[in-house]
């Protein structure tokens, strides 16, 4: 083969140049050309897989390729995470990403091999649900103040339940007892099915569970509903107070649920991913799915999803770090 004249060579090269982003534009514009992967950290069954599976089923229906959900748990979210945070920067691998992985689990692990906010693009926000103040029938007290000063007698004996080290729950209610000032020994179940079975039999006297499970507890007549960190009081339970009008400032908490691609994913795909998620977690028979089991769709633009993201890990990772919390 002959070589390229010095002269032809700066030619060929420019000519290289143009087609090269005439190529990648192209591939955005028929994305997705092929089926999209989405990964979920939690085990079958519960809010990650339910979310992931209205927001799939609706992507695959709007852009005419499957949008796969596959289960990859362990770690609250990090094994799924680090299939995509390894996976090209495309758009064909995606993850249903919780709040623990996007917000905790880096201060909370000491061996984690990638950093979510550096690993990941986000795409939009998908759901949210507030953290509740319960109390079991065992524990004497039926409103939030008769509550607190409980928790702050002299020589008090408590003990609060939470579904697992470093879950929202632990979490939040560590920042609770900071600012209450009050001591309570942690009890760390595994799961909410445990958690639950320890308020029923009043192995806890108090925990903060996700409005879900809280709405079990209650319907069943196992516990009482004290005070809820949603902005305005939640639709499941409109009779409980906000923490905000009991007086504690800044105590607006959720637990939520977001879509992430790798870093680097071109900005046309995730502008096409964020409409569409934005338009089917609107349709009023998604928003009725989600209201069933106490969630509430929230969506957001990228760049909105992404001051969340540094919001929330600020806040929980201070108080990770704060307590010294290490997962077991």
């Amino acid at each position: 083969m002959r070589p390229v004249s010095r002269r032809l060579a700066p030619a060929l090269a420019a000519i290289a140049a143009v087609a090269v982003p005439a190529s990648l534009a192209q591939a955005q514009a028929d994305y997705p050309s092929k089926p999209v992967r989405v990964m979920f950290g939690y085990p079958p069954g519960g809010p990650s897989e339910l979310t992931g599976r209205i927001v799939t089923d609706h992507l695959s229906k709007a852009l005419g390729q499957p949008f796969v959900l596959e289960p990859r748990v362990g770690g609250a979210g990090i094994v799924a995470g680090q299939v995509v945070a390894s996976a090209p920067a495309d758009g064909y691998t995606l993850n249903v990403a919780g709040q623990a992985l996007m917000a905790v689990n880096f201060d909370l692990y000491g061996n984690m091999t990638y950093d979510p906010m550096k690993a990941f693009v986000p795409v939009s926000l998908l759901v949210r649900l507030p953290l509740v103040l319960e109390v079991g029938n065992k524990t004497p007290v039926a409103t939030y103040q008769e509550w607190v000063d409980y928790v702050r007698r002299p020589g008090q004996t408590l003990n609060y339940g939470s579904f697992g080290i470093g879950g929202a729950s632990h979490l939040a209610a560590e920042l609770l007892k900071t600012r209450l000032g009050f001591r309570s020994e942690h009890i760390a179940y595994r799961g909410q099915a445990q958690l639950m079975q320890g308020i029923i039999q009043g192995e806890v006297q108090w925990s903060i569970d996700p409005a879900s499970t809280a709405v079990t507890l209650r319907n069943g007549n196992n516990a009482r509903l004290l005070a809820v960190s949603s902005e305005k009081r939640w639709f499941a339970f409109p009779d409980v107070p906000t923490l905000t009008e009991l007086g504690m400032a800044d105590a607006v908490w959720y637990g939520w649920f977001s879509l992430v691609a790798p870093t680097g994913t071109p900005k046309a795909i995730i502008d096409r991913l964020n409409a569409e998620v934005n338009r089917g977690l609107s349709l009023p028979e998604n928003v009725e799915r989600f209201r069933n089991v106490g969630l509430e769709p929230w969506t957001t633009s990228p760049e909105e999803a992404g001051r969340i993201f540094a919001a929330e890990r600020a806040l929980w990772g201070q108080v990770v770090r704060d307590n010294k919390i290490r997962a077991e």
